[in-house]
C-alpha cells in the first residue's frame, strides 16, 4: 500500500503524544543547549525526516501488536526516534546501523552519540555499529524487524542480501515491517536510474528473495508487481502522502514468518 494523504485519527494522535515526525519544537538551527533542547522535544528532534513519516511511524507501530518483552531489530534506525519509541514501551531494541560507513546512503550513528541519547531519554536501545549481516546476532531470535525507508538508500549487494538475513533473524511467526520510498524522479517514472537519495526497489523481487508470506500490502501500489500501474499513481497523487523534503511517496508491506 502507499501511505494515504489523509492521516487516520489513531496516527495523528500517536503523532502527538511523541512528537513524531519532527519533535514537539521548532527546529532551531543555531542551539547552545542541544541536549536540552532534544530533551524537550523528544526522540525525533534528533535526526532528519521527510514529512512522509507523518504516515510511516505510527503505520509501523500499528501495523502489528507490540508490547512489552518482545525483541526488536531496527535494520538502519540510525538516530531516528522511532527505536527509543519501541524501547519506551517496553520492547528490547537493538539497531544494526553502520553509520557512515554505509556502502548507500549513511547516517551519522555511532556507539558515543547512542550512549548519550539514551542517557537522554532514559532508554537502553543496543546499538550494533554495522550492516546487520555483520551485527553477530542470534538467529531466530526476534518477534519484530522494522526496516523505515532504508532499503532504497542500500547499495544494490545489501538490498541482494538483507531478505534472507531478516528471514533467519526472525522467530517463526515474526513480522518484518517494511517502508520504502517511491521516488517520482526515477525509474518506473522517468529514465533516470537513481537520484542522490536513491532507487525504486522492485518490492516483487525483494519480497521473493526469502520465503515470507505478504500479510500486509496492495500490490497495485508496490513497485515491480504486474498490477503497479505507474500511469495510475501519477494520476492519483493528490490521494497520496507525497513528501515535501524530496519528492517521494511511502510504500508499506508487512511480510512474516509462518510457523
Amino acid at each position: 500500500m502507499l501511505a494515504s494523504k489523509v492521516l487516520p485519527e489513531k496516527y495523528k494522535k500517536w503523532n502527538k503524544k511523541y512528537g513524531a515526525p519532527f519533535g514537539r519544537l521548532p527546529k532551531i538551527k543555531e542551539i547552545s543547549h542541544r541536549s536540552f533542547y532534544h530533551k524537550l522535544s523528544g526522540p525525533f528532534s534528533v535526526q532528519s525526516n521527510n514529512t512522509t513519516r507523518e504516515f510511516e511511524y505510527p503505520w509501523a507501530f500499528f501495523a502489528t501488536t507490540l508490547g512489552s518483552g518482545l525483541r526488536i531489530l531496527e535494520i538502519g534506525g540510525g538516530l531516528s526516534g522511532f527505536q527509543f519509541i519501541l524501547d519506551r514501551i517496553g520492547c528490547r531494541v537493538i539497531n544494526a546501523d553502520p553509520g557512515l560507513d554505509a556502502k548507500g546512503k549513511g547516517w551519522p550513528c555511532d556507539s558515543v552519540t547512542m550512549t548519550k541519547l539514551n542517557c537522554l531519554f532514559g532508554t537502553s536501545v543496543e546499538l550494533r555499529n554495522t550492516t546487520v549481516g555483520k551485527a553477530d546476532l542470534e538467529l531466530e531470535s526476534f518477534d519484530r524487524i522494522f526496516s523505515i525507508s532504508v532499503l532504497e538508500h542500500l547499495s544494490d549487494e545489501e538490498i541482494h542480501n538483507i531478505m534472507p538475513i531478516a528471514f533467519n533473524l526472525l522467530k517463526p511467526g515474526g513480522y518484518f515491517i517494511i517502508t520504502l520510498d517511491l521516488f517520482l524522479d526515477v525509474e518506473p517514472f522517468t529514465f533516470e536510474y537513481k537520484n542522490k537519495y536513491g532507487k525504486n526497489v522492485n518490492v516483487k523481487q525483494l519480497v521473493e528473495r526469502a520465503p515470507f508470506v505478504m500479510v500486509r500490502g496492495d500490490r497495485s501500489e508496490l513497485n515491480g508487481y504486474p498490477e503497479f500501474d505507474p500511469e495510475r499513481i501519477q494520476n492519483n497523487l493528490a490521494t497520496y502522502h507525497k513528501g515535501s523534503g524530496y519528492p517521494a511517496l511511502a510504500q508499506c508491506v508487512v511480510l512474516r514468518k509462518m510457523e
